[in-house]
């Protein structure tokens, strides 16, 4: 389960507790009890393990959500392919400590706009919309403050771009909710720019749609005609992230710069 689906899990206990106050578990989707992720540091709507072992609060004070709930995008899944349902995404949620806070006040990002040119490892490569592309999108643009994020070592910068190092996802998720914008792959910190409202422009080519993982206030970029969800290469999303040009990223970002600067 990525940091995406975490953060998309903690919307749904959010949601769950209006209607039930009692603290949520995260269960792992065989449904072999208690489960944890950094995505749920701080968060006080899940139950900790000392919650659920504490006489005073077990497991009868306790609500289970199976993660599967932070997919409820996904129908069903094969090596080869995800078949998507047609409910959109909870809205994601990520607490903060001060120290992430002021970590990322110190990385002074307020006029920048992150890219971010890598997908994980285990990603469908149907949603690498190529280094070449990010390097001509930064390039076309040498006069915007572009910044990247990632570790001090082995992060692939792009030519032009400024380094932010971030050691792990939740500090660069921090310095993402104080940046201008981003342009960003659908993934983890397209979830997390959602959680704090951040303006993105996201990048979704034909692997799965805004229908399952868009948020209104970013402007999605879906040229697939039908998410096909397959996690082998394919000509069908081969030409949907051809069709997103870099001049065509850059008209969507100058419309979210635009209207913030009215705004």
């Amino acid at each position: 389960m990525g940091y995406g689906d975490e953060m998309m899990l903690a919307g749904e206990a959010r949601d769950l507790r209006k209607r039930d106050p009692r603290k949520v578990a995260a269960r792992g989707k065989s449904g072999n009890g208690w489960r944890w992720s950094p995505v749920f540091d701080h968060n006080p709507n899940f139950a900790t393990l000392s919650d659920l072992t504490s006489p005073r609060n077990n497991e009868r004070n306790i609500q289970w959500l199976d993660e599967n709930a932070g997919r409820r995008y996904r129908i069903s899944e094969t090596k080869e392919r995800r078949v998507w349902s047609t409910v959109g995404p909870a809205r994601p949620e990520l607490y903060l400590t001060e120290a992430e806070k002021e970590f990322a006040r110190r990385a002074q990002v307020a006029h920048a706009i992150v890219v971010e040119p890598t997908i994980k490892p285990n990603a469908s490569p149907n949603k690498d919309w190529g280094y070449g592309r990010w390097a001509a999108l930064v390039a076309a643009a040498p006069g915007l403050p572009w910044a990247q994020l990632g570790p001090a070592n082995n992060t692939r910068l792009l030519p032009g771009v400024r380094h932010v190092v971030t050691p792990d996802f939740r500090h660069a998720a921090a310095v993402l909710s104080l940046a201008r914008a981003a342009v960003l792959p659908e993934g983890g910190l397209h979830h997390a720019a959602a959680a704090f409202f951040r303006p993105a422009v996201v990048l979704f080519g034909g692997y799965i749609s805004p229908v399952q993982t868009g948020y209104p206030e970013h402007v999605n970029l879906f040229t697939g005609g039908e998410p096909c969800g397959m996690r082998v290469p394919c000509d069908h999303c081969k030409s949907a992230l051809a069709a997103i040009t870099p001049a065509r990223v850059l008209s969507a970002l100058d419309l979210i710069l635009t209207e913030r600067q009215a705004a």
